[in-house]
């Protein structure tokens, strides 16, 4: 184990990397669905809510094998890292996209409003008034979810992308000595995973703190 870790922390950075990507690409992507679906008629939610439940209808080991192999058939030719990044990504923005959209519907109709009396366009309400308000409500199942695509991270390894479980195998197979690096492994998944939900709570109790205080000011203000 002593010998095999300066690799295994090379994995565990490859994975964190192909998880920060994964996040920022669903995250983005997911605002993008949400968007469409709020604002883009009922056919358009429809045709969304059909995608959306399709995609989560499907296991994300076949998912992740669907896009590795579509990506080429486009025309697409990308490095398996990156394919890994697109085919969790795409899973992972219809729960993005749910989380958010569930977020904007809790937001009062009376703040586009005010946006709409000050002659902001829809774009600048939507990223300059709603989203903020919309991630501060959103924090936790986002970050949960950040947690969850840390562990689904592994999948990928199926198509050849390397990182922390793929270098864990290759390891027990050098050393056949499963239980002492997949222990470790699962140790390292553990305190990532841990980590990113405690962060999520401690975030959560400072925004929703510092609402309160901004709350209570606004009070003492008013006439």
């Amino acid at each position: 184990l002593a010998n095999a870790a300066p690799l295994l922390l090379q994995a565990l950075g490859q994975t964190l990397v192909l998880a920060l990507v994964t996040t920022v690409l669903a995250l983005v992507m997911g605002f993008l669905i949400a968007e469409a679906s709020i604002v883009g008629g009922r056919a358009m939610a429809f045709v969304l809510r059909c995608v959306i439940e399709g995609i989560r209808g499907i296991p994300l080991l076949v998912f992740v094998f669907l896009i590795y192999y579509l990506l080429p058939r486009l025309g697409i030719l990308i490095d398996t890292f990156y394919s890994g990044c697109v085919a969790l990504a795409l899973f992972f923005a219809t729960y993005v996209a749910e989380i958010l959209r569930g977020a904007f519907r809790t937001i009062p109709k009376v703040q586009t409003e005010a946006g709409k009396a000050l002659g902001m366009g829809h774009w600048k309400i939507q990223l300059v008034v709603l989203l903020p308000q919309a991630l501060r409500i959103a924090l936790p199942a986002l970050m949960n979810l950040a947690a969850i695509v840390i562990k689904a991270t592994s999948v990928v390894s199926i198509i050849g992308v390397w990182e922390l479980t793929l270098a864990t195998n290759e390891a027990v197979m050098r050393t056949l000595a499963p239980f002492t690096f997949f222990i470790s492994a699962l140790g390292m998944y553990f305190v990532l995973c841990y980590g990113t939900v405690r962060c999520a709570a401690w975030l959560s109790k400072r925004l929703n703190r510092s609402q309160r205080s901004e709350e209570h000011t606004s009070e003492l203000q008013s006439p």
